[in-house]
């Protein structure tokens, strides 16, 4: 990858996750200049294959946290970031992008669950999320996702970690 969309990536990623901690919002003037910025970094650096790479990275990264933002588990900045990452990094690198970030939010998550001496009732309604994921039951995982007392992290942060862990195992 092109030091210019590395430094893109980096920047978009580093603002998203500064914006999520501070007002737990992501702007779409954040995520829409992003995967604009991705598209276009890949046109002038690749032309027409690169167009392909950045709208199928965009659309892999779109669609796999679609079904989280749908379950009720996120929301809908995350879903835009990660497609705005996608946008940067293309299809094969998102997988790379995608196994990072699930690692640190399942780690994240769990530390904020030990902190808040919420552990157990955080696996449990993880358990009932799968439950309702097994039976392909929509209304009990949104129920067991959008409980009032569940703890939200700000996974704009995740996604920025995730993402530079990538960069640097894919140098």
């Amino acid at each position: 990858m092109p030091a210019a969309m590395v430094t893109g990536l980096i920047a978009l990623v580093s603002l998203a996750a500064w914006s999520d901690v501070r007002t737990r919002r992501i702007p779409n003037s954040l995520t829409v200049t992003g995967a604009a910025a991705g598209l276009f970094l890949h046109i002038f650096y690749d032309g027409a294959s690169g167009t392909v790479q950045s709208l199928a990275g965009a659309a892999f990264g779109l669609a796999i946290f679609l079904v989280f933002y749908i379950a009720g588990g996120m929301g809908a900045g995350d879903v835009k970031l990660f497609g705005a990452v996608g946008a940067f990094a293309g299809p094969q690198a998102m997988v790379v992008v995608f196994f990072f970030t699930a690692l640190l939010g399942v780690i994240a998550a769990m530390a904020l669950a030990l902190w808040r001496g919420r552990l157990r009732e955080t696996l449990a309604r993880v358990g009932e999320m799968l439950i309702g994921m097994g039976r392909l039951r929509l209304d009990e995982l949104r129920a067991a996702a959008a409980s009032p007392d569940s703890l939200r992290l700000p996974y704009g942060a995740v996604i920025a970690g995730g993402t530079l862990f990538s960069l640097i195992v894919l140098r």
